[in-house]
């Protein structure tokens, strides 16, 4: 479709109206770019459309008019559970080099006739660096705070309780948290958006980016802890207690939605890939997309079906692409000092040279151990298999292996490692096929076997771990690797479309190893070919660099981990002035010979370096993880940790990012109608993740059953040893576990597509474009930062509640993607200081950077209050 036929676009949002682009259209993956494929899109679990109609968005309730057991209130209306106050999360991402930025929007509604509490658990990447928040309620929106945790949690509890709407973010674990919303009022919308800068993940030559869209349900050990130590009544939003080994359990256990039921909040994701080269082999691991291109430039949308049924969020959003031959050897991101004399920021990421031959590697004994557990029941536990039966028949000849399972204990296939004969390989095949998914997931009990086999000195021992990772106490995992790993290298092989990467990178981490993730119908000769290529081929180790006395100070890591086949080493520092020269990395190689020293020449130069603004924020955090030990969490109450939080603090609120001990936090200081100080907390239930089992399989690992907290639907707690119920008492015991939760509403909501006050409509109309540059491209980066639209239109909104009309900016794109100028071309608002605010706010945007000469852009937008 040419420009001249495009049609007008309606809201932001709305992305069934977005039109082809002039350039290529990539709508699936293939080894060759223009050989078209069928992507895999699992439609029967990723949407709300089912077997040719919506599944069920409630249930019914036994009794409700039941007092709460749980401790929080559950949305009820006529008997059913329904309307669950999350809508959808939105994530609109740009790359740039080897950095994404990304806004992240959740909608939240009540269509309740009295105010609300919305709590919400949910994911982001593990690396990711969230540096900004806000709240946009009505005509107003209100940017976040950045205050230490306990502050931020007075601050939000003060405005609850004075009816004023909230927001409070806050961090559970590095990826894991906890969005609340108060006094959300009756019939209305909050939309939360964060800003978050994550670097990409590189194995291979390809870059992928993830972003998750749902915590898996978490195995709890440990014995409650006493009454003292658990939430409040009234505060507990999770369905596990707090336990002496996961003390905060409550907070990283949500509620999960019956079989057969979905919340139906709706995922939408748009990428826009602006590397400089042109993207290759674009590939989606888990959803149908779209790829649009323009020049060098990647657009790329997630996939709904051709019936409009939205994604729902049960799967990681993952997309990966390579740079084919185009590949650099060394690539800088770096973000410039903001005034005269400051600090820049930069991240340089290096491909190390290609190392020898499996033929010279060192002997091995291999250790295999699969999680058993009943999260990995179904089609965890078949992927599993594939990938065991692939690993035992790639086995060498002159190695030795054994098998071990665990999920309540552990066990083997030997108490020795065995040489790899047929006969064996053979026995480990057919013990592999006879594993369950069943039981609790105890994973300390799988390390510890691991590392007690024999050992015989002159191999090289390496561990293959493969889970989900579904668990809550991942510092002791951490901790017992560390201390009982020795010369051995443990390798994760996370399972899964939403496995627990913070778990999976981080014992790969500790256990000098490297990590690797499997999809559900992914195929098993690549991925194990990728861990045996890792383990064949001698890691680089003693990795350092030389900086020539160049400008650079703070560089993180401190310690670059030992690297495998398809690493790169990537540091993250800060900078003085503009620093060139030639740097040298030095590092040792490991082989049958002996010990290689490598030294590789990197020509640095800041100068001619991508700029993204969020790299100081990545390198602030990874300083915090640098302070903190990473991926291990210090013992906040000891002198040393102590120390070591304020620290942390301090670093976090310079650089305004979120850690464990600092949240954001967001006041609208108008008192809500209605709201008595004390409103209803609504806990949202997360979908599970895709090819997981409800009830019984889940409950023996986690607790769920029939998920009596919601509503009340009258749930035992699993079935097998060890679980976790959820009712008054039987909260770790042999399956017990009732639960009567109440329901709660008075059913007369003001509902929406009703009365009520929506967020104010931004539309963006058909843009003039003069230049290089596809419309759509620039579209998407407008999308991007529509908030700062509404932001200057909802200023207006509090003069004049009516306020409405069309803008138009007219704005010029320079040769490196940056806005040379912004003006208001037309405005009928009436306003004139709403047309300069908003052409303020795009002199600050960056484009890709087209061919050629400028880019002259007209854009309109559509303004009228909801």
């Amino acid at each position: 479709m040419a420009d001249t036929d495009a049609p007008e676009l309606d809201e932001e949002f709305d992305e069934a109206l977005i039109p082809a682009m002039e350039g290529e259209v990539e709508p699936i993956y293939g080894e060759d770019e223009d050989r078209f494929e069928p992507v895999e899109t699992h439609e029967e679990d990723l949407r709300c459309w089912k077997d040719g109609g919506p599944r069920q968005e409630a249930w019914e309730v036994a009794d409700p008019n039941a007092d709460p057991e749980t401790g929080a209130m559950h949305v009820m209306q006529g008997g059913k559970l329904l309307a669950l106050p999350l809508q959808g999360t939105s994530f609109d991402t740009v790359v740039v080099g080897t950095i994404a930025e990304t806004e992240v929007v959740q909608t939240f509604a009540n269509p309740f006739d009295e105010p609300i509490e919305a709590v919400y658990l949910f994911p982001l990447h593990e690396d990711a660096a969230v540096d900004d928040y806000a709240l946009t309620l009505g005509e107003r929106t209100i940017r976040g705070e950045m205050k230490t945790r306990e502050d931020a949690q007075q601050t939000y509890e003060d405005a609850k309780k004075a009816g004023k709407a909230a927001g409070l973010l806050e961090q559970e674990r590095p990826n894991i948290f906890t969005q609340r919303v108060a006094n959300i009022p009756p019939g209305q919308t909050i939309e939360v958006s964060m800003h978050v800068v994550q670097p990409l993940e590189q194995e291979d030559g390809r870059y992928e980016l993830v972003l998750p869209t749902v915590v898996g349900p978490r195995f709890i050990p440990g014995t409650p802890l006493a009454q003292h130590r658990q939430p409040a009544p009234g505060e507990n939003t999770g369905i596990a207690p707090n336990t002496d080994e996961v003390p905060d359990a409550s907070r990283i256990t949500a509620p999960v939605v019956p079989e057969g039921f979905t919340t139906c909040a709706h995922v939408e994701a748009s990428v826009v890939i602006d590397t400089g080269l042109r993207p290759r082999r674009i590939q989606s691991k888990f959803h149908g997309i779209d790829i649009m291109r323009s020049g060098d430039v990647a657009a790329i949308e997630l996939d709904a079906d051709s019936d409009g049924a939205p994604v729902v969020a049960n799967r990681d959003f993952v997309v990966s692409w390579d740079l084919g031959r185009d590949q650099p050897k060394a690539a800088i991101v770096a973000q410039p000092p903001t005034s005269e004399g400051g600090d820049g920021y930069f991240t340089l990421t290096v491909q190390p040279p290609e190392q020898v031959a499996d033929e010279q590697a060192v002997a091995r004994e291999l250790v295999f151990v699969v999680d058993n557990s009943g999260s990995m029941g179904g089609l965890p536990m078949d992927t599993a298999k594939g990938l065991m039966r692939k690993a035992l028949k790639d086995i060498r000849p002159d190695d030795t292996f054994t098998v071990l399972r665990f999920s309540e204990s552990a066990s083997g296939l030997s108490n020795k490692l065995l040489p790899a004969t047929q006969d064996n390989i053979e026995a480990g095949v057919d013990y592999v096929d006879a594993m369950q998914g069943m039981g609790g997931t105890q994973m300390t009990e799988g390390i510890k076997a691991a590392l007690r086999v024999p050992h015989d000195p002159d191999r090289l021992r390496v561990v293959m771990f493969l889970t989900d990772g579904y668990i809550g106490n991942e510092q002791a995992i951490f901790e017992l690797i560390d201390d009982n790993i020795g010369d051995a290298r443990l390798f994760s092989l996370g399972v899964g479309g939403a496995p627990n990467r913070y778990l999976l990178d981080g014992m790969a981490s500790v256990g000098r190893g490297a990590v690797t993730y499997a999809g559900y119908d992914e195929p098993a000769d690549p991925v194990i070919e990728r861990f045996y290529e890792r383990v064949a081929t001698p890691v680089l180790t003693d990795v350092e660099i030389d900086w020539q006395g160049l400008a650079v100070e703070e560089v993180y890591p401190g310690k670059i981990p030992d690297l495998f086949a398809g690493q790169p080493i990537t540091v993250f520092g800060r900078y003085a002035g503009a620093p060139t020269g030639e740097i040298v990395i030095k590092a040792k190689a490991r082989t049958a010979e002996g010990v290689e020293t490598i030294e590789l020449p990197v020509h640095f130069d800041v100068a001619k370096a991508d700029d993204v603004e969020g790299v100081g924020s990545v390198w602030a955090r990874t300083k915090i993880d640098a302070l903190m030990g990473y991926p291990m969490r210090p013992d906040p109450w000891s002198p040393l940790g102590k120390e070591t939080k304020q620290a942390v603090i301090d670093v976090a609120l310079q650089h305004r990012i979120m850690t464990e001990y600092t949240a954001f936090v967001a006041v609208d200081e108008r008192v809500v109608a209605g709201a008595d100080g004390s409103p209803k907390t609504v806990v949202q239930p997360l979908e599970l993740p895709e090819g997981s089992f409800q009830g019984s399989e889940v409950g023996e690992a986690y607790g769920v059953g029939g998920l009596g907290l919601v509503g009340t639907g009258r749930g035992g707690g699993g079935t097998g040893q060890g679980t976790i119920g959820l009712g008054n008492t039987g909260l770790i015991g042999k399956g017990g576990g009732g639960g009567t939760g109440s329901g709660y509403g008075r059913g007369s909501g003001a509902g929406f597509g009703g009365q009520g006050k929506r967020v104010p409509k931004v539309r963006q109309a058909k843009a003039q474009v003069k230049g290089s540059l596809d419309r759509d491209i620039i579209r998407r980066i407008v999308r991007a930062h529509i908030n700062e639209v509404r932001s200057c239109y909802n200023a207006t909104l509090t003069k004049d509640p009516n306020a409405s009309g069309s803008i138009a900016i007219k704005f010029m794109i320079d040769a490196h993607g940056k806005v040379m100028v912004a003006k208001v071309q037309s405005n009928d608002t009436g306003y004139a200081d709403l047309g300069t605010c908003i052409a303020k706010k795009v002199e600050r945007w960056k484009f890709p950077k087209p061919k050629g000469s400028t880019v002259e852009v007209v854009y309109p937008f559509k303004l009228s209050p909801g």
